[in-house]
C-alpha cells in the first residue's frame, strides 16, 4: 500500500535505534492494517527506502491514525503531515516538538512500547 492512500501509518524516527527494530514498526502496522512510513534521518542512514520518507522532502500524508514512533518532531517532518485525526507520539524526549501537535503521547522507548502495544492490538482482535 501506498503511503498516501494509508489509513494508519506506524512512522519511525532516530528512536528507533536500527534497522532491525523497524520490524517491532512493521508488526504493529502489520496488526493495525497500516503500513510503515519514517523520518529522513532513517532514509539517510540507509535503515528505509525514500518511498517511505514523510516530511518536507518526502510525502505528504494525511492518514486517520499516524503513530510518530521516535521521531522528534522537526519542523521538516511536521510539514508532511496534513489532515490527520490522531496522531500518537512516543518519545523518550518529553520535550520534543511532536508532542505539541499529538493527540496522545506516551513517554518511553519505542523499543519497549511497540511490542506491547502491538500485543494489546492482537490480543483486543482476538476476543
Amino acid at each position: 500500500m501506498n503511503l498516501s492512500d494509508a489509513d494508519i501509518i506506524v512512522s519511525v524516527g532516530r528512536g528507533i535505534g536500527s534497522a532491525k527494530n523497524i520490524q517491532l514498526a512493521q508488526n504493529l502496522a502489520d496488526a493495525l492494517g497500516g503500513v510503515v512510513g519514517s523520518s529522513r534521518p532513517v532514509v539517510d542512514s540507509g535503515w528505509m527506502p525514500y518511498s517511505h520518507q514523510v516530511g518536507q522532502t518526502g510525502k505528504t500524508v494525511a492518514p486517520k491514525v499516524y503513530i510518530a514512533c521516535g521521531i522528534s518532531g522537526a519542523i521538516q517532518h511536521l510539514a508532511g503531515l496534513a489532515d490527520i485525526e490522531t496522531i500518537v507520539a512516543i518519545n523518550t524526549d518529553t520535550d520534543a516538538p511532536i508532542f505539541k501537535v499529538a493527540n496522545y503521547c506516551i513517554v518511553g522507548d519505542v523499543r519497549e512500547i511497540l511490542p506491547l502495544l502491538t500485543e494489546q492490538i492482537k490480543k483486543s482482535k482476538n476476543k
